[in-house]
């Protein structure tokens, strides 16, 4: 059985590392992300996991013990195939339908974010691309109570993690642009491998 440190950092880069692919789409769309606007997202990420955390430990005293195991790895695999199914789908034709409705099409086109089009992610653009962003955190917080992560450490090495993801990514853009449907991948083929490590 692989520790829970080992675990912990494999969940991180899970959920941290979609912000290194939407920071290179930025970065090469030349679109301007301050660095306060990068730690806001950061620390939305976080606040998501902890809130559906929270949510979690409220339900653990109504679970069998012996289920929070298959329960957590049953949750990562169908996150991961979610995931990666979500990546895999082709991209419906823009609409009229309000980019502020469907925070999830920022996930395929990250220049949506600049909803004003100025060339800079600003105030409210920086909170509608944090809840993209954040959008995995909230399921894979729940998972993780059942597998015994540490809300508060985790959560702080999200917030780190995808810091150091979103500005790496915006540093090079122009470098990794053609890989960037890799990394969209990536997270939920981790999932998957964190659940199919708690299930052996």
């Amino acid at each position: 059985m692989l520790g829970t440190g080992f675990l912990t950092l494999l969940f991180v880069i899970a959920v941290s590392i979609d912000s290194f692919g939407i920071g290179c789409m930025i970065g090469l769309k030349k679109i301007y992300l301050s660095f306060k606007g990068i730690c806001g997202i950061a620390l939305l990420s976080g606040l998501c996991y902890l809130c559906s955390a929270s949510v979690g430990h409220l339900l653990l005293p109504y679970i069998n013990p012996q289920l929070f195991e298959w329960l957590a790895a049953l949750s990562f695999v169908g996150l991961g195939l979610f995931f990666i199914w979500s990546n895999k789908k082709s991209s419906d034709p823009k609409h009229d339908e309000s980019i502020w409705t469907q925070p999830t099409r920022v996930l395929k086109s990250p220049e949506d974010a600049d909803v004003d089009h100025s060339g800079g992610i600003h105030g409210k653009e920086v909170v509608l691309l944090g809840a993209a962003l954040s959008l995995d955190t909230i399921g894979a917080g729940f998972s993780g109570v059942f597998i015994g992560l540490p809300p508060f450490y985790t959560a702080g090495l999200i917030i780190l993690a995808t810091c150091v993801m979103l500005y790496g990514g915006l540093k090079s853009g122009e470098k990794f642009s053609s890989k960037t449907e890799y990394f969209s991948m990536l997270p939920g083929i981790l999932l998957i491998i964190i659940g199919l490590i708690k299930l052996v």
